[in-house]
């Protein structure tokens, strides 16, 4: 069910889900520290970049686009792939989370008491960074498949790919464990990691 459609650019067809506005509404009563609701903001901020990205390369703009509660869908785009990927999408989403955390630093910096600032430049970091990881399901692998395809064969991307993929996350997956014995409470760092390798076995089961 679609709350109302728009275009960009005459041929771009943007598309918002009711459900979206009811999620996001649900978020910000239900959360109270608000750092939920940041983390939305930012990761759609992250997928912001990349659209703007590919509006503004020739050729690379999709069709549609739609908010849901489950995130973008982007149909009919030549960037669907990651492996035919252009770096400059693939990167321009990081580089939006990097920029607004070095942004909203500053701004902590001149408004110590608001700690707002800090805390949406920290998620906006994290993200950043996460996603520069060289990792299959992530932008950073994206590139590094690209860079990848100039030396090797696909079958040999294919698994110097997975095998780097799986030695980043197993390192992360290590270290998020020590970090939950430190802490015994922040697990954030062992679940992402884990969600990634999981999403990294479905993804090679699928080939």
């Amino acid at each position: 069910m679609s709350a109302f459609s728009f275009y960009i650019k005459r041929r771009v067809r943007v598309n918002v889900s009711f459900y979206f506005f009811a999620v996001a509404a649900v978020i910000a009563l239900s959360n109270k520290s608000g750092m939920l609701l940041m983390g939305l903001l930012s990761a759609g901020l992250h997928e912001a970049g990349h659209l703007t990205a590919m509006l503004l390369l020739p050729g690379h703009a999709p069709t549609e686009i739609s908010l849901t509660p489950f995130g973008l869908k982007i149909r009919s785009s030549p960037l669907a792939a990651f492996a035919d990927g252009n770096p400059a999408v693939l990167a321009a989403g990081s580089g939006v989370n990097l920029a607004l955390a070095a942004i909203f630093y500053a701004l902590g910096s001149f408004f110590p008491h608001l700690t707002f600032f800090y805390r949406f430049a920290s998620l906006n970091l994290v993200m950043g960074l996460v996603n520069l990881l060289p990792v299959e399901t992530l932008d950073g692998g994206g590139l590094l498949r690209l860079l990848l395809r100039r030396f090797f064969s696909d079958r040999a991307c294919d698994i110097l790919m997975t095998a780097v993929s799986l030695v980043t996350l197993t390192v992360m997956a290590f270290a998020g464990f020590i970090v939950l014995l430190r802490t015994r409470y922040n697990f954030t760092l062992l679940g992402m990691s884990l969600c990634l390798l999981f999403s990294l076995l479905l993804r090679l089961f699928s080939r």
